[in-house]
C-alpha cells in the first residue's frame, strides 16, 4: 500500500516511513511548494527525527523554514496563516496507534492539500527525484502566546462557568497546550493523561472508540464535573462526555454549533458530509441555513468551506470546522465554543438532545467490508450504474448514496484500505428493516 494517501502521507515507522524517506519528502514538498514553510510535529516517538530530516530536505530546496516545535495540527494551521507563510507540514499520524507516523501538508492560507490538489504531484516529484536545489534558512518560533490570544479573544462568557471540566489528551500533544489555554479562559480543569508520551500508555489517541473513553467517563463521574473533553493525537478531533458519564453524540454537538451559528449569522452556509444523518440537513434548513454537502475528510471539507465562504462544518468522527479558525477543525476552539454556547444560552445538552430528530441510523466503524483492492472503485462504479438504470435518486459526492422515501444508504470505497464502508438510515423502524435488507443484499455481492 502506498504511503501517499487521499489526505496525507501515512505509514508504519520505520517499515513504511523512515528518516531517509522524510528527507526526500521534504525535498519533494519544497520543490512543489517553495517559500516560507512552517513545520511542526506531534508527540510520537519518531516525530523529532522525522521532522529533523524533513527540514533538511526542505532546506536543500531553498525554503525558509519556521520550526514551531511540538504543536497540534490546528496550531500549525494557525501559524501558516498568522505568520503569512507559503505553506506548512505537520509531522503526525493523528489518531493512529503508536507505530504509525506521517505528514499533513498545507498550502498558503493554511489550505490543506489533498491527493488531487497536490499530494499526487508531491508523489511524482518524490518518485522521479526531480528536486530543486537551493540554500534555505531555519529559525525556531514559539506560537503559543499568539495562538492562545487568538482563541480567547473569540470567546465571551456572560457569566463565568462554575463547573469544572476534565481534559483527556490521551498522552497526545494537546495535553501540552489545551489545559493551559482553557485555564486562561477561566475554566477549572482537571488533567487526565496530559503528559505527552508517544507510547500512549493509557489508551490509543483515538477518542472515537468508546473503549478509549472509559477513564474519562469514570473521572467525570468521580469528580462531579460538568463535562469531559477527549482529544486525539494531534488535537483536531473532539469527543465530549456529559456529567452522567455518557458520550454526547457528535451529531448532537454539531447541531448545537449549527443552531448557534445560524442564530448569529442567519442564512449562513453549513458544510456536512454524506455520512451525516438527514437530521443534520433538516436542522440546517429549519434554522434558515444553507446545507452544502462535501466529501469526507479535512482536506476536502476545509477546501469546500473556503470555496463556499461557509461558517461551519462537521463530521461524525468529531471534527468541527469554524470560519473563525480559518476553516480548520480546531478541537480546542470547539471546546471553548461549546462551553460558551451552554453558559450563555438557556438550553441544556439534554434539551438539545430532545430536540434532535429521531431517525434510525446504522453509521458505524463495524460496517466495513473487505474487498479485493483492484475491485474497490469498479464495484462502486457498477453500483452507480445499477442505481441509475433502476431510476433511483443518487448522490455521488463521496462513493454512492441512494435515496428512498423511507431512508438512504451510502457505499464508500476507502482511500487507504481494501475496504468498502456502508452506512444507512431510515425514518421508521419498518423502514430501517427494509433498508437493512437492501444493504445486506449489496454487501453480499462484494468480491472478497
Amino acid at each position: 500500500m502506498s504511503i501517499f494517501r487521499a489526505y496525507d502521507i501515512r505509514g508504519i515507522y520505520p517499515k513504511d516511513l523512515n528518516e531517509e524517506i522524510a528527507e526526500k519528502i521534504g525535498k519533494a514538498f519544497g520543490t512543489f511548494n517553495p517559500g516560507k514553510i512552517v513545520v511542526g510535529m506531534d508527540a510520537r516517538l519518531s516525530s523529532p527525527s522525522l521532522k529533523e530530516k524533513l527540514i533538511d530536505g526542505l532546506l536543500s530546496t531553498g525554503c525558509e523554514i519556521i520550526d514551531v516545535g511540538m504543536v497540534t495540527t490546528p496550531m500549525l494551521m494557525f501559524a501558516v496563516k498568522h505568520l503569512e507563510a507559503d505553506g506548512g507540514v505537520m509531522v503526525t499520524a493523528s489518531h493512529n496507534p503508536k507505530e504509525y507516523n506521517g505528514f499533513k501538508f498545507f498550502a498558503k492560507d493554511a489550505v490543506p492539500i489533498s491527493y488531487e490538489s497536490g499530494i499526487n504531484k508531491i508523489q511524482e516529484i518524490f518518485e522521479k527525484e526531480l528536486f530543486k536545489e537551493g540554500e534555505g534558512s531555519l529559525k525556531k518560533t514559539n506560537i503559543f502566546e499568539d495562538y492562545s490570544k487568538f482563541l480567547i479573544e473569540k470567546i465571551s462568557f456572560k457569566v463565568q462557568p462554575t463547573f469544572n471540566i476534565v481534559v483527556d489528551a490521551g498522552n497526545g500533544v494537546a495535553g501540552l497546550i489545551y489545559p493551559k489555554i482553557l485555564k486562561r479562559a477561566g475554566l477549572q480543569v482537571h488533567e487526565l493523561f496530559c503528559e505527552p508520551d508517544g507510547n500512549f500508555p493509557n489508551h490509543e489517541p483515538n477518542p472515537s472508540k468508546e473503549e478509549n473513553l472509559v477513564a474519562l467517563k469514570g473521572k467525570v463521574k468521580e469528580l462531579g464535573a460538568g463535562f469531559g473533553f477527549a482529544y486525539d493525537g494531534d488535537g483536531d478531533r473532539l469527543v465530549i462526555v456529559k456529567k452522567d458519564g455518557e458520550t454526547i453524540r457528535s451529531s448532537i454537538v454539531f447541531s448545537i454549533f449549527i443552531k448557534n451559528v445560524l442564530k448569529e449569522h442567519p442564512g449562513a452556509k453549513i458544510i456536512y458530509t454524506p455520512l451525516d444523518s438527514k437530521a443534520i440537513e433538516d436542522i440546517i434548513k429549519e434554522n434558515g441555513g444553507i446545507p452544502i454537502v462535501s466529501k469526507v475528510g479535512h482536506t476536502y471539507i476545509t477546501q469546500k468551506m473556503l470555496e463556499e465562504d461557509a461558517w461551519l462544518a462537521g463530521e461524525i468522527s468529531g471534527h468541527y470546522y469554524f470560519k473563525e479558525t480559518y476553516a480548520s477543525d480546531d478541537a480546542l476552539f470547539a471546546t471553548l465554543k461549546f462551553i460558551e454556547i451552554l453558559v450563555n444560552g438557556e438550553k441544556s445538552v439534554e434539551e438539545y438532545e430532545k430536540e434532535f430528530p429521531k431517525y434510525y441510523s446504522a453509521v458505524s466503524e463495524s460496517l466495513r467490508f473487505p474487498i479485493k483492492e483492484d475491485e474497490k472503485f469498479p464495484f462502486i462504479e457498477r453500483l452507480k450504474e445499477e442505481f441509475k438504470e433502476k431510476g433511483f435518486k443518487i448522490d455521488t459526492t463521496d462513493g454512492v448514496k441512494v435515496f428512498f422515501d423511507y431512508g438512504w444508504a451510502l457505499f464508500r470505497p476507502s482511500n487507504t484500505e481494501a475496504v468498502i464502508s456502508a452506512s444507512y438510515e431510515a425514518y421508521t423502524k419498518e423502514g430501517f428493516e427494509k433498508m437493512k435488507e437492501f444493504v445486506d443484499e449489496i454487501v453480499a455481492r462484494i468480491p472478497r
